[in-house]
C-alpha cells in the first residue's frame, strides 16, 4: 500500500521538461494519485510570483495532467483552486526537478521552490527538488532519480501539520559517491554581480549573474553540502521575517517617532 493518497507535481522548467518525468515517476512510487499542474513553458526565475492581471489558460495533457499559462506558483493555485479535484486537497506537493542547483542567493528567485513554498502556505508538505550539475553538460538527473525516494522516506516523518518546505540539492556525477542527507541553511554571497548583454536582435538585454560559490565558506552551507557531494536539505518558511535581528530589537518593541534622538557619539 503507498504512503500517500494524492501528490501534486510542478516544475519550473515547463510540463516538457525531463527533470519532471523524474518527479511523477518518484510521486507514482509514494501516492495513489498523482497530478501535474505544471507551467506550459519555462518559467524559471520567477519566484513565488502570481498572474493576478491577466487570464490563464488551463489545457490537458493526458490523465491528470495539465499545463498552466502561468508561474509555478498559479499552477499550486491552479490546482488547489480549480474543479478538478472536488474539494480535495494533496498530501505533498513535489516541485522539480528542476535543472540545476537552488543553493545560496538563488533560493529567492527560484521557481522551483516558490512553488513549494506556494504550498506550505496551504499547510501542504512540499519539497523542491533541484539536480545541480557542473559546466555545460545534457540534463543527467541520476542522482536525483536514485535517492530521491529515499531522501522522502527520511524527511516525512518530520513534517508537521501547518505543513513545511524542504528545499533539496542533489549533487551531480555518480549516485553511488554520494555522502547521505545533510541538513543546511541557505546563506548569501553566491551571486557576486549581475550582467546585461546586449541580445543578438540588436536594442533588447539579457540579464545574467556572476556567480562565485567558492565564496560560500559556512561549513553548513548548502553550497558546501553540494560541494563535498552529500544532497543538501534546508527548511524553509514562508515568513520572511529575521527572527535574530527581531530578537534582537525586541518583538512588539515601540519608537517614540517624537522623542529626540539620542546620540550616538
Amino acid at each position: 500500500m503507498k504512503e500517500l493518497n494524492r501528490v501534486l507535481v510542478t516544475n519550473d522548467d515547463g510540463i516538457d521538461a525531463p527533470g519532471l518525468a523524474v518527479a511523477e515517476t518518484l510521486a507514482a512510487r509514494l501516492a495513489a494519485e498523482v497530478w501535474v499542474f505544471a507551467p506550459s513553458g519555462n518559467r524559471s526565475g520567477t519566484a513565488q510570483a502570481l498572474t493576478l492581471h491577466d487570464e490563464l489558460s488551463v489545457s490537458q495533457r493526458g490523465p491528470r495532467r495539465y499545463a498552466v499559462t502561468g508561474t509555478p506558483a498559479d499552477c499550486v493555485m491552479a490546482a488547489l483552486g480549480g474543479p478538478w479535484l472536488d474539494g480535495a486537497t494533496f498530501d505533498l506537493v513535489l516541485s522539480g526537478v528542476n535543472w540545476g542547483g537552488n543553493l545560496s542567493d538563488s533560493v529567492m528567485y527560484s521557481g522551483t521552490v516558490g512553488a513549494a513554498l506556494a504550498g506550505a502556505h496551504f499547510d501542504i508538505p512540499a519539497m523542491a527538488l533541484s539536480q545541480a550539475f557542473d559546466g555545460p553538460t545534457t540534463p543527467d538527473f541520476s542522482v536525483a532519480r536514485a535517492w530521491g525516494e529515499a531522501v522522502f522516506e527520511r524527511l516525512w516523518p518530520l513534517r508537521d501539520r501547518h505543513g513545511c518546505c524542504w528545499n533539496v540539492n542533489f549533487p551531480s556525477g555518480d549516485p553511488e559517491t554520494i555522502g547521505g542527507l545533510r541538513f543546511t541553511r541557505q546563506t548569501g554571497g553566491a551571486i557576486r554581480a549581475t550582467r546585461m548583454s546586449r541580445a543578438e536582435a540588436g536594442a533588447d538585454y539579457r540579464l545574467s549573474f556572476t556567480r562565485d560559490i567558492e565564496a560560500v565558506t559556512d561549513p553548513h552551507a548548502d553550497v558546501v553540502a553540494i560541494r563535498e557531494r552529500a544532497i543538501s536539505v534546508t527548511p524553509l518558511t514562508c515568513t520572511r521575517h529575521d527572527n535574530e535581528r527581531l530578537s534582537h530589537l525586541g518583538a512588539g518593541a515601540e519608537i517614540d517617532l517624537r522623542a529626540p534622538i539620542a546620540s550616538s557619539g
